[in-house]
Order: C-alpha cells, then structure tokens, then sequence
C-alpha cells in the first residue's frame, strides 16, 4: 500500500483531484492487497507459534508425550484450509466491487475518461448467431460504427450473403445502414449485388455486443470471470489469459494450506534466530513462491503451459516440498 501510494499520489496532486478522493481509492484498494497477503501471513503466523513453541521446549515435550508432528501439522492446515475458504469468499464478494470502484474513480478523476471507459473501438471482430460482424471503429457513446460489415452463413457455415456499409447506427432497436452494398449469393452460385443509399435492418445484435469490456479480473467474481471467459472465446477473440486467470481463482484459496505444509517443517528445523529469523524465512518463502507463481503465469500466458497446469504449478511444487519436508523431520 505504501508503495502504490507514493507511486500514484503524484498523479492525483497533478490531475487536482481532493486529497480526500485519493484517500478513498486507496481504501477500495485495501481488500484486495488484504486479499493477496492472506497466506503469507498465515505463514509467518504458523512459523512465529511453532518457533515460540520450540523456543520454550513445548514442541520437546509433545514429542516426548508420544505426539506426532502430524498432529500438530493437521491442525495448523485444518485452520489454514479454513483461512483459504475465507479468503476465496472474500474474493467473491467484496473484493470485485472495491476494485471496481478504485479503478472507475481511477478513471474518472485521474485519467478524466468516461466511467464505462474509452468512447472509440476499433478492429472489431464479433461472431453472432449465424453471422461475423467486421467493424473498423465503433463509437459506444453515439452507438455508431463506422466501415460496417455482416457475413451471413449457412448451417454449413457456407457464405450466403455480405453487406457493407459506410456507416451504421442503432437507433430504437434496428440498425440504420448509410452507403452500402448487399451481396446475395443464391443456391445455384450466382450472385446478386445491390448498392442501397440507406438501409434498414434488424440483427440479434446490438450495440452492448460488441462493447469488448476489459474488466481485470480482480474485478469478477469466479462465475463472472467464466461467463466473460467463455463469451470472449465464443466470439473468436483470444481468451488464454482470461483462461489463466480463471484457473488462478481456482487455485489461490489452496496456497494457504500449501504454505502452511512448508512451514510447519522448516519452522522445527531452525534452531537459532528467534522471532526476527523466523519473519525473515516467511518473507523469503513468499517471494520464492511468488516468483514461481509469475513464472508458471506468464509461461501459460505464452503458451508454453495449458492455463489449469499454469495456474497449479506453484502449489503443486510447493505442496510436494513441504511433504518431503515434514517426511524428512519426522524420520
């Protein structure tokens, strides 16, 4: 938080914007930094009480009673199992209105655009029902597009017809075509061209379909993000990313307890250092998961990775280090 602050306060000082407004965006903010720093603190949490234990011999004393490591290790992930269920709710429900609201003010009051975003489209590429729309530039404030053009297809995904139109707009629920042409091509294969001044049509589209919002995903909820996910893919647009991301969601409310896996042994082992090693542990387990978390991202991203596999890697490899660990100190 406070490097967001330093970094964008400047840009509220330049754009006049009331200290009080900036105040609130970084509130909004707050749920969703919360959000991403649940499971290292669960494991800094877990590895501050086993330290504490150990520093006054109680983990001694457990061994010595006959308790098992994996007694305690089930307890600590039950918990932070618990923890990650919380968390994927916190994901669903506040923390996609907070972030919309930081991102419209940001938007709004920053960079003086309009709350639903840019006014002006362009190189559109939409697949309809039984039809692809080709638009150079669609206006979303006047619903206007500009070099608009219809394929239509047959069941067998034949070309039966093709209009173009200098410009197209929707008014009360058709679409007004200006200078354009209609070609026709019949079942016998000829073809029929008619060139129109003005044309009048009613689609199944309609200008909200091709309004390509790029909402970021903190912004969804996980049946939100896949609806979005599966509406982007339908109408031909690349979806890879949105697929990844999805496959996030999936998988964040688990790194929690995978943390937890990895601390608990690791936190037995030290021996010397006290609380401030144990912090210094916990942070650097967090950066090295992190890293290997962008890593395996940005490797689905590219391609390289199937989206579910980018998205699992972190945790399954920290889950296979953490059952080694805790195999390791109790033999």
């Amino acid at each position: 938080m406070v490097v967001e602050f330093f970094g964008k306060i400047d840009s509220f000082l330049e754009a006049n914007v009331p200290i009080g407004v900036a105040i609130v965006f970084f509130l909004y903010k707050a749920p969703f930094v919360i959000l991403q720093l649940i499971p290292v603190s669960v494991l800094i949490s877990v590895m501050l009480m086993i330290g504490l234990l150990s520093k006054h011999n109680e983990i001694l004393a457990m061994k010595g009673s006959g308790m098992s490591m994996y007694n305690l290790s089930y307890l600590l992930v039950g918990i932070s199992i618990i923890i990650g269920i919380g968390s994927f709710f916190l994901s669903e429900s506040i923390v996609p209105v907070t972030s919309s609201m930081a991102n419209d003010l940001w938007n709004s009051k920053v960079e003086k655009k309009d709350s639903k975003g840019t006014y002006k489209l362009s190189h559109i590429w939409y697949k309809g029902r039984g039809t692809i729309y080709q638009i150079r530039t669609f206006d979303r404030k006047n619903n206007i597009a500009e070099g608009f053009t219809i394929f239509f297809f047959n069941k067998d995904f034949t070309l039966r017809k093709r209009i173009d139109a200098r410009r197209a707009q929707w008014i009360d629920g058709s679409w007004y075509l200006n200078k354009g042409l209609i070609q026709t091509i019949k079942s016998d294969g000829s073809k029929k061209s008619e060139r129109f001044t003005s044309h009048t049509i009613q689609l199944p589209e309609t200008p909200k379909n091709f309004e390509r919002s790029m909402t970021a995903p903190e912004e969804m909820s996980f049946w939100e993000l896949k609806k979005y996910t599966k509406k982007i893919k339908e109408e031909g647009y690349g979806s890879t990313q949105l697929q990844v991301d999805l496959n996030i969601k999936m998988a964040f409310p688990f790194i929690c307890p995978v943390l937890a896996l990895v601390g608990i042994p690791l936190a037995l082992r030290k021996k010397k250092g006290g609380i401030p090693f144990s912090i210094t542990i916990g942070i650097g387990i967090s950066f090295l998961y992190m890293l290997t978390f962008g890593l395996s991202r940005s490797l689905a991203i590219s391609g390289v990775l199937p989206p579910i596999l980018g998205a699992w890697m972190a945790n399954l490899l920290f889950l296979l280090f953490g059952i080694y660990l805790i195999l390791a100190e109790e033999s």
